[in-house]
């Protein structure tokens, strides 16, 4: 898993907008893209499905966007970095795995059909960091969808900053430090990805297209489709 730090940092949820407000705006596109997940990959009762990245300390049932959207929870397992505390509370039906950061997924190879990834490759550090993550998920299941960022939008989806992360590595990080968001300075904690980038990191032997998802008509986030 990532080399980064895990979701229950406060630094990490630093926003220039109120938090409650930041999710809000996000939620209905977090529930658009998991229907997309769910249209590449029709749901089945048989269909073994990981839900990796999963941040298993959010206080609030509703914040689990998959989990509330995937309708045979029974054949998922979670992954995540945290303590499975406040997840299985939520959800004590679910299996959750924690994983360790650093290593490997603790998983047989093709354990699953498909494994679902939303907005945690952009968090596990540079490309060859990423890339290593990348083809780590595609050794455990059969084909998988995972979502980004696109770093063309003109808001950083993290911070809510506009155009900062359109500048070099180093007025960027200099500009975030600056404004109190060093969590995101560092490149192992956020490295944007765009559409050249991210398909890219695709292992060779792998088919798979990358679609865009758009919010207010622009390009907001990128959607990794590997088939089978």
């Amino acid at each position: 898993m990532s080399a980064g730090q895990d979701h229950t940092s406060l630094k990490y949820r630093k926003k220039t907008i109120p938090l409650d407000l930041a999710r809000a705006i996000l939620k209905p596109q977090q529930e658009k893209m998991v229907r997309a997940f769910m249209h590449h990959f029709p749901p089945t009762l048989a269909r073994r499905v990981l839900d990796l990245g999963t941040n298993g300390s959010l206080e609030r049932k509703d914040l689990y966007t998959f989990q509330n959207l995937y309708p045979y929870l029974n054949n998922t397992v979670a992954c995540g970095l945290e303590e499975a505390t406040i997840f299985a509370r939520h959800f004590p039906d679910v299996s959750y795995v924690r994983a360790t950061r650093g290593e490997g997924l603790p998983f047989a190879d093709n354990t699953f059909d498909v494994v679902h990834c939303a907005a945690v490759i952009e968090h596990v550090g540079n490309r060859d960091a990423q890339r290593a993550f990348l083809a780590e998920a595609l050794r455990v299941a059969r084909a998988g969808f995972f979502t980004t960022p696109n770093r063309w939008f003109p808001i950083e989806l993290h911070t809510v900053l506009p155009f900062v992360h359109y500048l070099p590595q180093g007025p960027r990080r200099h500009i975030l430090r600056s404004l109190g968001f060093d969590f995101f300075a560092e490149e192992e904690n956020l490295n944007l990805l765009t559409r050249r980038d991210l398909i890219a990191l695709v292992p060779r032997e792998r088919t798979a297209a990358v679609q865009n998802f758009r919010f207010l008509g622009l390009v907001s986030n990128l959607l990794l489709v590997v088939k089978p």
